[in-house]
């Protein structure tokens, strides 16, 4: 146990600095952002680049996936049954099924990453993959359902299809079933930039965290289906499809993960409740920063 808290360090530091930088006048949120689009486009695709590439492919890494959009699902259905027994408005319940549709992988992989190494890393990045196609279909058609405004349906399909990250776990997966491998000079290149990813990200956060929140009652409870439901159904399917060792801690954690930022975009681009979905998502970001912990020490390493 002791061995974990020492390995989990880091994340609070790490997230502590983007606190200490945004409240000393150092940063703004602007900052966050750059960090974060920094993140996306350049470190995690190399972190993807140098991680894959060492799975060895079986039918149970080809269910994280479908396990992530199972997880999903049931998420959302479950918030579904809950906004018609409680009557909201459209726009309410159409923040809500955003809310509860879409988990924040990028959240869980600095955790991921101290505790279980880049194969953790790389379970995670399958898993994540269900996530960006439920993401680009399904949750995205539905905050326009509850929405006034009109958009292409493909709009953002296209531009999942167009992310670095799917791009490079296509192109780390091609590069792992071929046999090949990357030019050790590459790797030496890559490794460093690629390690950034971990702290980046934490220290992103760290920098939008704000206790700033609205109608607290409800993002309490729509991050506790979120939290609640995924950890529970997440838990359910790693046991039933016997899954063991870092796989499946790398399910449950995952399934257990916050809200997703796109969340928040979707509710803008949407024009639903952005103040409610801002709150659900800073809420379960709060949440995660303890039970995440939590969860790895029960889990063990």
């Amino acid at each position: 146990m002791f061995s974990i808290l020492v390995l989990l360090v880091p994340v609070f530091v790490y997230f502590g600095l983007g606190m200490l930088v945004r409240l000393a006048g150092l940063a703004e949120r602007q900052h966050g952002d750059f960090l974060l689009r920094f993140v996306f486009f350049v470190t995690l695709p190399l972190l993807i680049m140098i991680s894959v590439p060492n799975i060895t492919f079986t039918a149970e890494k080809g269910l994280l996936p479908i396990i992530n959009i199972a997880v999903n699902t049931a998420c959302l259905l479950f918030a579904l049954l809950w906004t018609r027994q409680q009557k909201f408005d459209r726009r309410t319940t159409g923040t809500i099924l955003v809310n509860t549709a879409i988990l924040n992988n990028s959240f869980m992989f600095p955790f991921i990453l101290a505790v279980y190494g880049q194969t953790g890393f790389a379970d995670a990045i399958l898993f994540d993959f269900g996530n960006a196609i439920m993401m680009a279909t399904c949750v995205y058609a539905l905050a326009f359902k509850y929405s006034d405004e009109a958009s292409s349906r493909w709009t953002m399909l296209i531009r999942i299809l167009k992310s670095p990250l799917v791009w490079s776990l296509l192109l780390s997966i091609s590069v792992s079933l071929s046999g090949l491998q990357l030019p050790t000079a590459l790797i030496s290149v890559i490794t460093p930039l690629a390690q950034m990813s971990g702290p980046l990200i934490l220290i992103a956060l760290g920098i939008f965290f704000t206790l700033k929140l609205a109608n607290l009652s409800l993002a309490l409870r729509v991050a506790g289906i979120r939290l609640g439901i995924g950890l529970l159904v997440g838990l359910f399917l790693a046991k039933v499809l016997g899954l063991e060792g870092t796989t499946y801690a790398v399910i449950v954690l995952c399934s257990a993960a916050p809200i997703g930022f796109n969340a928040l975009t979707y509710s803008s681009l949407a024009k639903l409740d952005v103040d409610l979905s801002a709150s659900a998502v800073s809420v379960s970001i709060l949440a995660g920063l303890f039970y995440i912990p939590l969860l790895i020490l029960l889990l063990g390493k």
